[in-house]
């Protein structure tokens, strides 16, 4: 009875953890998507959170290859989609496998594109003169 009472416990202060960093608002951009693969200790949250606050699920998955995540670790992912299409009907896309690779490759092959800009860390506003 006591494990049962620890780990429901434990769900609902992750959950209110999660619900407090969603209200804060998640970064979407490249840059926010590279930070928070970067600093995740679990990866599998850190997508679901990215994607549901509208990033987009290929994008997430290049970044994850231009940051060097391991094939095998974004592989193991579940990257799915939640939409609805009236109130009474709820669906969920997830990434075949396939698209999955093809995601990846496309970070691995042009990691430029989808890494921040500076290696010395957020960018800084500019003022402007």
């Amino acid at each position: 009875m006591k494990k049962l009472l620890k780990t429901a416990v434990a769900g609902l202060a992750l959950i209110g953890g999660m619900s407090v960093a969603c209200a804060e608002g998640v970064d979407v951009s490249n840059d926010g998507i590279f930070y928070a693969l970067s600093s995740s200790s679990n990866l599998q949250a850190t997508v679901d959170s990215l994607v549901a606050n509208g990033a987009n699920p290929q994008a997430v998955i290049s970044v994850a290859a231009a940051a060097g995540i391991p094939l095998e670790s974004v592989k193991d992912l579940q990257v799915c989609v939640n939409s609805s299409a009236s109130d009474s009907v709820l669906s969920a896309s997830c990434m075949k496998q396939r698209t999955v690779v093809a995601a990846y490759s496309a970070g691995a092959n042009d990691p430029m594109k989808f890494l921040p800009a500076t290696a010395a860390g957020k960018r800084q506003k500019q003022d402007s003169k």
